[in-house]
């Protein structure tokens, strides 16, 4: 594939505007690495009819046999075959051979899909859009590389999915025509010319090489043995097919049809557990099944469908709502496995409508005349007048309410037919503030258009709006976390809400995976499996996050009681320390999130800040803060790790404000953090806010590491435990509130004798209330003995102590005050800076070169002049690429109070019962009297000597009592 360069005659504009003759023939000159071949025209115009009675797909059809092989990129002869009829639609080779695929989305469902896969990060590249409400995207791959194809489509609906376009396949494009009369349109700014193919990023790359989209399995809400119950539940068939499978087991024709039904869907657990119900199934079985799973995105037929088992049109009405008629042979297409997903998906759904079910929920005053919705008036002569407003109708099907916890917001869910194809136009969610501007019907591509006219645009959002009285009323929420419903404490995940029916919750992609899933296991168990991951390493480090992941459900309780959580847990180690891994096997207490972590520091400090906010009471994996040589980047992620301390060291959002100055809400942290790291943060209000767990090489053990892996579903049963229990308390135990503030208010006394910093004696206690209810729970379920319990509390509290009194003197040693005496002092020792005696002047032959005047010195004091020695400590740390932390007159105050320099006190002339304190001293030095910072020498790390006999100049070297402090003058 040629370099790119800009090519008006390849731009989405002017390739929009050719014949598809004219479109292949200057792509092909242009060599952009695919091959092109002419399809049949999407009117049929002119094609044989054996074609015709053959080809059910007009438009999309090649016109070549073995087109693999014929297609071409040679202009000569695509003119000739395209000049034979002009009405031929254009198509595009893919895959590995030619360097290209494509994905084809489809619906919202596709979108998503989409974004997932991307993790929201979609790279511009060349994009065009179907008549049919899709569009597709274009990436380049290495050529020679094999490519499979894929289809992830949502079974509830028609024309929703997300497949991936590769070997052995070609895509139409631009500026081919559509059998409904629609044109496939180059998005703008998106052509060939506009912009550079993009390469379809490695990760993605791998995961399409490797197959894994083909294994990959739709989000199970359910576990198996609940799924079978939950179809038989509502399919009479499956219910007595998997009766008779408990008893002699059922025939071979009908394992066939569920365990391939099952499998096509994605549910290879649910078919291996139906065909385990009998003592027939074996090994045999079990790799029948698995060559289904593997085989079952290549085939081109779906799960089994109803009639398969027998059932009738009337019979599937009753079981599904309606029935789905296959576009071909019009044959019902539903499948008994669409319950799973009916029963997964809550949203409430509107019925499909006529054109005449439309028009019968506007106004009266509003009907089609002429393929156009058009405005009713009378005559004075009593002639109707029909005003052309719009090619297509629309209506609101439901107000959506989104609910995050600081803010409402109301969207209007809309979907319509264009009147002369009949298309119709999905759904689309409309901000209620965006809807009158009518600007939102952009998103439904470039066919439904409003007649020219000043008024057309707000008489049709009054025909639309007119229909709002039908429309749904839907809540929603877009947090995790505790919420009351009807006065009652309730938790909010992924999935919905536990023990409640009909809530519904929508999460950004990334956090999708915080679903709390039942599973057939005693509470028991699944307690004892999180247990079992205290072994997993050195309770040094796992008591830590053990105790975070069970105070992070306590967030919203201690929020009321007035003791919210205000730290993090920092889990640092080398690279391959699998510091990661046993973070993630933690997080699964909330989820299956063994795969990517829901946030980490290559994200946006505003993406991160409102997953700290959306993750209420839940625990937050930020993954990866890691050395860097790139000084931006190094910048950029000290910058972000310090806002994500800040955020939950002091629970605050940033303050934004809107458009109109009025201010936004703030977005806080609301549950509990896990950073990853390979490295500390340095500061010493920084590194009070986060509670260090250390983790080494050989700390972790593999075996159960892997064993944990395995079982990584337990943990969200035992957190399902945890919560359910954690509620009733909360609901229905007033004694326990006072209960719960008592102790933490006797533990933080009782650390507050180490004499560390406040936050992390708090930070030590509020660890031991996670890792106390915790080991309460699983005591109450039997998982451990009252005794162990114990023992694990004491042996938890002394290492929350320890850690807490290791970095509360890590805090001191870092100080701004400390530091200001540490770098002065190894100035002073490197010659870097020096002072001339009080009562003479130094010799200026014996003066280092490079070395800086900063003021003078005696027995007892140095003289510091303060803006020199200030700006000296500054720049030294600069060249580090960092800042002091205070101001001058802030640090004269800190050192003074420290007692390491000497203060002047004097009277208010005004006033002289008022006293002024002076932090710095007016010193007689060359018969001139300013003021200085008197710094005490027995404060400095370093000793001054004298070296030579004439005395004629002091020189400083390091103690030492001095040799273990910072190591910071290597690099200045």
């Amino acid at each position: 594939m040629s370099e790119f360069q800009i090519n008006d005659k390849l731009t989405a504009s002017h390739l929009n505007s050719l014949s598809t003759a004219e479109a292949a023939v200057v792509m092909a000159k242009a060599e952009l690495g695919p091959k092109y071949l002419p399809l049949c025209p999407a009117d049929h115009k002119g094609v044989s009819d054996k074609h015709k009675q053959s080809c059910s797909r007009p438009g999309k059809v090649p016109l070549l046999t073995k087109w693999q092989d014929k297609a071409t990129d040679n202009p000569d002869t695509l003119q000739q075959w395209f000049s034979k009829r002009s009405s031929l639609n254009l198509g595009m080779t893919l895959g590995g051979q030619v360097g290209v695929v494509g994905f084809d989305l489809d619906g919202a469902y596709g979108q998503d899909k989409m974004e997932q896969l991307f993790d929201n990060n979609i790279p511009p590249t060349w994009q065009f859009t179907t008549p049919g409400g899709g569009s597709r995207h274009l990436f380049r791959v290495p050529q020679g590389v094999t490519i499979r194809k894929f289809t992830d489509s949502n079974s509830e609906a028609e024309h929703e999915e997300l497949a991936l376009l590769a070997d052995g396949q070609m895509t139409v494009i631009p500026p081919s025509t559509h059998h409904s009369g629609g044109q496939y349109l180059w998005l703008d700014g998106r052509g060939p010319g506009d912009l550079p193919l993009a390469n379809l990023p490695t990760a993605i790359l791998e995961r399409m090489t490797k197959g894994t989209p083909n294994k990959a399995k739709p989000e199970q809400p359910f576990p198996s043995q609940d799924k079978l119950d939950l179809l038989s539940s509502h399919c009479k068939v499956i219910g007595e097919a998997l009766s008779e499978q408990r008893l002699q087991g059922c025939s071979e024709t009908q394992w066939h049809y569920i365990v391939s039904m099952l499998t096509k869907a994605g549910y290879i657990d649910t078919a291996m557990a139906f065909s385990q119900l009998s003592q027939k199934h074996d090994k045999h079985s079990e790799r029948r099944i698995l060559d289904m799973d593997a085989e079952r995105l290549d085939t081109s037929y779906g799960p089994t469908r109803c009639t398969t088992f027998g059932c009738s049109k009337e019979q599937i009405e009753m079981c599904h709502s309606s029935v789905q008629l296959d576009e071909h042979t019009e044959e019902p297409k539903n499948s008994p496995v669409t319950l799973l997903l009916s029963a997964k998906n809550t949203k409430t759904k509107a019925k499909k409508l006529t054109l005449d079910n439309y028009i019968s929920l506007m106004s009266s005053n509003h009907g089609i005349h002429r393929q156009s919705l058009c405005k009713l008036k009378y005559k004075k002569e009593g002639e109707p007048e029909h005003i052309p407003l719009a090619n297509f109708v629309a209506r609101i099907v439901k107000f959506v309410e989104k609910d995050n916890g600081a803010e409402k917001l109301t969207f209007y869910e809309i979907d319509g037919i264009l009147i002369q194809s009949k298309r119709r136009l999905p759904s689309i969610q409309v901000p209620a503030h965006e809807f009158e501007s009518m600007k939102w019907l952009t998103m439904w591509g470039p066919e439904p258009n409003l007649h020219p006219g000043f008024t057309v645009r707000d008489l049709v959002r009054f025909a639309i709006q007119s229909t709002a009285s039908a429309a749904i009323n839907e809540r929603i929420f877009t947090h995790l976390g505790w919420i009351k419903l009807d006065d009652q404490w309730t938790y909010l995940h992924a999935g919905g809400a536990l023990d409640v029916s009909n809530v519904k919750v929508e999460l950004e992609p990334r956090l999708q995976n915080y679903q709390l899933t039942g599973r057939n296991i005693t509470s028991k168990d699944a307690m004892e499996a999180s247990l079992k991951l205290l072994d997993i390493a050195p309770h040094r480090v796992t008591l830590v996050l053990w105790a975070l992941t069970f105070l992070s459900p306590l967030c919203e309780w201690l929020r009321w009681l007035g003791i919210e959580p205000k730290f993090l847990v920092w889990l640092h180690g080398y690279t391959g320390s699998r510091k990661t891994t046993l973070a993630k096997l933690f997080l699964c207490h909330f989820g299956n999130l063994l795969e990517h972590p829901p946030a980490s520091f290559k994200d946006t400090a505003n993406s991160v800040e409102k997953r700290g906010f959306d993750t209420k009471d839940s625990l937050l994996l930020i993954d990866d803060y890691h050395p860097t040589s790139s000084p931006s980047e190094k910048k950029k992620m000290e910058s972000l790790a310090q806002q994500i301390l800040r955020g939950y060291g002091d629970r605050v959002g940033r303050g934004r404000m809107k458009q109109d100055t009025s201010l936004r809400p703030d977005y806080p942290p609301r549950g509990n953090a896990l950073v990853t790291a390979e490295d500390l943060l340095s500061g010493g209000s920084s590194v009070a806010r986060l509670f260090p767990a250390e983790l080494l090489k050989t700390d972790v053990n593999l075996e159960l590491l892997t064993q944990a892996q395995l079982e990584f579903e337990k943990l969200s049963g035992a957190m399902n435990g945890y919560l359910n229990w954690v509620g009733q308390i909360m609901n229905e135990s007033e004694s326990e509130h006072s209960k719960l503030r008592q102790m933490f208010v006797e533990k933080r006394q009782i650390a507050s004798q180490l004499g560390v910093h406040g936050r992390l004696v708090e930070a030590a206690v509020w660890l031991h209330l996670g890792l106390s209810y915790g080991l309460s729970y699983a005591e109450n379920v039997g998982a451990i003995t009252a005794e162990d319990g114990q023992t694990l509390r004491d042996e938890g509290w002394n290492v929350f102590l320890e850690v807490a009194n290791e970095q509360g003197h890590q805090v001191t040693e870092i100080k701004p005050s400390i530091r200001f005496i540490t770098i002065v002092s190894q100035l002073l020792a490197n010659q870097s800076i020096y002072c001339n005696a009080t009562h003479r002047d130094l010799n200026p032959l014996t003066v280092p070169k490079n070395s800086f005047l900063v003021g003078w010195d005696d027995n007892e004091y140095y003289y510091f002049l303060p803006d020199l020695i200030y700006n000296e400590v500054c720049q030294f740390l600069a060249k580090r690429g960092e800042q002091f932390p205070i101001s001058a007159t802030t640090l004269w105050k800190e050192l003074a109070e420290a007692g390491l320099t000497k203060t002047e006190v004097s009277k208010e002339k005004k006033d002289k019962n008022k006293s002024r304190t002076h932090n710095l001293v007016k010193k007689t030095v060359n018969k001139q009297r300013p003021r200085l910072l008197w710094l005490k020498k027995e404060s400095l790390h370093e000793k001054v000597k004298t070296k030579n006999k004439n005395n004629t100049r002091a020189e400083l070297r390091v103690s030492e009592e001095g040799s273990d402090e910072l190591g910071i003058l290597e690099e200045f």
